[in-house]
């Protein structure tokens, strides 16, 4: 049997000692394993005094496994760890490796049944200990965040300051310009990732050339860049045969627990783009084509999908049509109409540069709500606005509840008469306010500057990089459906 020896000592000065020495724990370990006929293949010595020693104890896993070891001997238990718990992990680790377990001077032989058995119940112990571990760890964490104090590992942006997260200078300008490229330049993952390794930014521990496509995907999604702290998000299960699954949940948020490095209408509007991309699927993302992932057929609802059965071409190829996914692939739609792809980007072009024109000329007030809904006195006119629907809406009912307590003689007539003169006359106050609010209230001049900058930017997106100009029109149009007759529907996202 291929055995390796463990010795341990707590200080430099026991390496010495006479009975905690290397060479004593040494001898006596070779002792054994040569009355048992075992071949010792080495003996691991470290020095290990005070905290945890799980870095050393994975150490001895891995030579476990690389050389084949069948049986890890030791001169005392106590020489293994520190504490009971983690001998009695570090015991069910070598089980699940199928590597045995002996101490010289404790009589504990798990190569025999009789040890079997004591593993068997060290095993039980361990898993109950593992537990309540588990149990106090989550707790611990659970309360630092329900007080808003910091946990995990720390952003990349922001540096521990007692209990709290303090911005770092440095990296938290990367952050903000991440968040600058995707929500303004309309930037994908993977080209912000390429344009931070280019200009070679450190990355989280300072390396360069380590930004990928999930390490931006990560920061644009992590809460904390907008001061909040977020808790037991995931839940972990582990089923009857032991396979643990990880399940989503609603998690515990405490807003404004530190100092944020963006600001949450920037944050709020990065998730909305995040949305309609996860909305949109993987493919459309990496498409060579404007519309992909938006054109659906009117008569049966499925995607339409490009294909390469247009006219022939001088070069031999044929031009891209878009086509009914499900009369291509199943012919259970009744539509066959091929619509050519730059007839329907013309078209759906066309019916952008309309709306933004008609905004700019003679706008209606839910077109400005539509397309300057960042603008600070457009969404502060819409709440004042929706706030005055949900008065309206609720007076009706608190007429109809005075009266019925009239009924019931809880108001006299007097009271009920003066009750339903103040509703009515706070009706016709707020009918008169929401007929006011539809004009918007908003400085002419400010709003044609802002659509005239829009108009400029869809010119120069759909001139430029034409991943960029995609993600533009996938943040613009939720749906373009394709009727019979190539007649052309298109519904602008809200």
């Amino acid at each position: 049997m291929r055995v390796l020896g463990v010795a341990r000592v707590s200080t430099k000065e026991q390496a010495t000692d006479a009975h905690f020495s290397f060479l004593s724990q040494r001898t006596r370990i070779a002792d054994y394993a040569q009355t048992r006929g075992w071949e010792l293949v080495d003996v691991i010595e470290y020095v290990q005094s005070g905290g945890s020693n799980r870095r050393e104890l994975r150490d001895i896993l891995r030579r476990v496994e690389a050389d084949r070891i069948e049986c890890v001997v030791v001169n005392e238990l106590d020489r293994l760890a520190r504490d009971m718990v983690s001998t009695m992990l570090f015991l069910e680790e070598l089980q699940r490796v199928g590597c045995r377990f002996a101490s010289v001077s404790d009589d504990l032989d798990l190569t025999t049944p009789d040890g079997e058995l004591k593993m068997m119940m060290l095993a039980m112990f361990a898993h109950y200990f593992r537990r309540q571990l588990s149990r106090k760890v989550k707790g611990g964490q659970a309360e630092r965040a329900k007080q808003g104090k910091r946990h995990g590992e720390r952003p990349f942006g922001y540096q521990p300051a007692g209990d709290s997260w303090a911005i770092d200078s440095q990296e938290s300008e990367v952050v903000q310009q991440v968040y600058q490229w995707y929500l303004h330049e309309q930037q994908g993952f993977r080209a912000i990732a390429k344009r931070l390794n280019e200009t070679q930014v450190p990355g989280q521990k300072g390396r360069i050339g380590t930004w990928d496509a999930r390490t931006i995907e990560r920061m644009l999604r992590r809460e904390v860049y907008a001061g909040d702290i977020i808790y037991q998000k995931w839940v972990q299960t582990t089923d009857r045969e032991g396979h643990r699954h990880t399940q989503r949940q609603t998690p515990q948020i405490v807003r404004d627990s530190h100092p944020a490095i963006i600001d949450r209408e920037t944050w709020n509007a990065t998730q909305a783009r995040l949305a309609v991309r996860q909305s949109l699927g993987h493919r459309p993302q990496h498409s060579p084509y404007l519309l992909s992932g938006l054109v659906s057929c009117g008569l049966c609802g499925a995607a339409m999908v490009v294909l390469r059965t247009g006219h022939r071409r001088p070069d031999g190829s044929r031009d891209p049509v878009y086509c009914c996914r499900a009369y291509h692939t199943k012919g259970a739609c009744s539509t066959a109409t091929k619509i050519p792809l730059d007839d329907l980007e013309h078209a759906v072009l066309g019916a952008l540069r309309a709306e933004l024109q008609q905004v700019q000329q003679h706008p209606t007030p839910d077109q400005i709500a539509h397309w300057l809904a960042d603008d600070p006195a457009v969404a502060q006119a819409q709440r004042d606005r929706r706030q005055t629907e949900q008065r309206l809406q609720a007076i009706p009912g608190m007429l109809a509840r005075a009266e019925e307590m009239t009924l019931q003689g809880v108001y006299t007539i007097d009271e009920y008469r003066s009750t339903k003169s103040r509703l009515q006359a706070e009706q016709a106050r707020l009918q008169a306010a929401l007929q006011q609010s539809l004009l918007l209230p908003v400085d002419a001049h400010a709003v044609s500057a802002r659509l005239q900058s829009l108009v400029a930017t869809f010119e120069e997106v759909l001139a430029g990089d034409p991943d960029v100009g995609r993600s533009w029109i996938q943040s613009l149009v939720e749906r373009i459906r394709c009727h019979p007759g190539r007649h052309i529907e298109v519904t602008w996202r809200s």
